[in-house]
């Protein structure tokens, strides 16, 4: 075996042999110069496509963006030692994108995407997040090396694409952070770190790590409790809690609930469809009204169904908001349900005060004059001087 020192004078030497001449470098750069507005749009045609095919799959991601390598960058790159560019297509990354997700998971699911739908360069391609050492600090990501497929570079607004090569990085959020951070550091896997800023290093990897399995854990239990949550209600409503998803079950399920909707449907001359978004903002409401469970839920709806149905009948502003044929959503009877008990409990100031604190804007006039309305309403149903 060689000493180390002559090990190190063969790989100096070697890297020295193969740094680019001045000539070489020089025509790479013009090449760069003709070629960028290609290179850029060819960039913005795989950014653009990769996002199309995520729409197909219906996969959601935190961003999709594409980038032209600097001529600088590419200057500063050929003049590195150990580079063996003859031209500006031997470079992978003039033309990037990076898919950032939400889901470490998703990083594979969407590398197989990768895959199937571009030319991979096997060779050029590396799965970075395998390269590190058990003890070693550091964030990585997939990356391909890619073109077009042949089937869609036989396009003719893609023919001049063919031969340019591409870089795709897929990483999660955190993993982006971690690289952005680090590379502001200016420290990389590999390079000579202090030892106590490379303990501090290897310390934040592990939370970070473990910060993109728990989110995932987190999804999942999600995902979990939504498919079970309507047979908790059905068996032991008292233990339910309001919240989003066991609020959505609840519209979506009860009789009586949708007894109370069908009633409020009749009386607008209006369909019901479901309700666009979350339920967030009602279990918040009816959370701050001391509504807990699902079970007082239920026996608040019971108790305020016919005060909900003649006051709704009585108030002409949302008669007029509502054309005749046209829908409603189906947790509208919640807004009702909470209106009602404010106004029963508090009047008009603490309808006022309820309107401000929610942001609710009334449909037709002002949220005052909506607030006297209800109130008047609830007042006559219930012959309340």
């Amino acid at each position: 075996m060689a000493p180390s020192f002559l090990l190190y004078r063969r790989w100096f030497t070697f890297r020295g042999e193969t740094k680019l001449d001045n000539d070489t470098c020089a025509t790479i750069l013009a090449e760069y110069d003709a070629t960028q507005a290609v290179y850029d749009d060819f960039a913005r045609e795989c950014d653009s496509l990769i996002k199309r095919l995520l729409a197909v799959k219906g996969y959601r991601v935190h961003s999709v963006t594409s980038r032209l390598k600097e001529r600088s960058k590419v200057e500063e790159k050929l003049k590195r030692e150990g580079k063996e560019y003859q031209k500006l297509s031997d470079m992978t990354d003039v033309a990037g994108v990076r898919v950032i997700t939400h889901f470490d998971d998703e990083v594979d699911r969407i590398g197989t995407l990768v895959e199937a739908e571009f030319g991979i360069d096997r060779e050029k391609s590396v799965d970075k997040r395998q390269l590190l050492e058990a003890d070693r600090f550091g964030y990585l990501s997939l990356h391909y090396v890619c073109g077009l497929s042949d089937h869609r570079l036989k396009l003719a607004e893609n023919s001049r694409y063919a031969g340019l090569p591409c870089e795709i990085q897929i990483r999660t959020i955190l993993q982006h952070a971690w690289a952005e951070i680090e590379h502001d550091l200016g420290y990389k896997p590999g390079s000579t770190v202090p030892k106590p800023i490379r303990r501090r290093f290897s310390r934040l990897a592990g939370l970070l790590e473990i910060g993109d399995q728990e989110f995932k854990s987190i999804r999942d239990e999600l995902k979990k409790y939504e498919a079970r949550v309507s047979d908790e209600i059905r068996a032991k409503p008292t233990q339910v809690e309001i919240d989003d998803v066991s609020l959505n079950a609840f519209v979506r399920n009860d009789t009586q609930y949708h007894s109370l909707i069908g009633a409020m449907a009749e009386t607008l001359s209006v369909s019901v469809v479901p309700t666009k978004g979350d339920l967030k903002r009602f279990a918040t409401e009816l959370r701050s009204l001391g509504l807990t469970t699902i079970d007082e839920l239920r026996m608040a709806v019971t108790a305020n169904q016919q005060l909900i149905l003649s006051q709704l009948a009585k108030r002409d502003k949302v008669r007029k908001a509502f054309e005749a044929g046209s829908h409603m959503g189906d947790a509208t009877g919640l807004m009702h349900l909470v209106q009602v008990i404010v106004a029963k409990k508090g009047g008009t100031q603490a309808l006022m005060e309820f309107f401000g604190k929610f942001g609710y804007r009334a449909s037709e006039g002002t949220n005052e004059e909506s607030a006297r309305e209800i109130v008047s309403a609830v007042e006559a149903c219930t012959k309340v001087v």
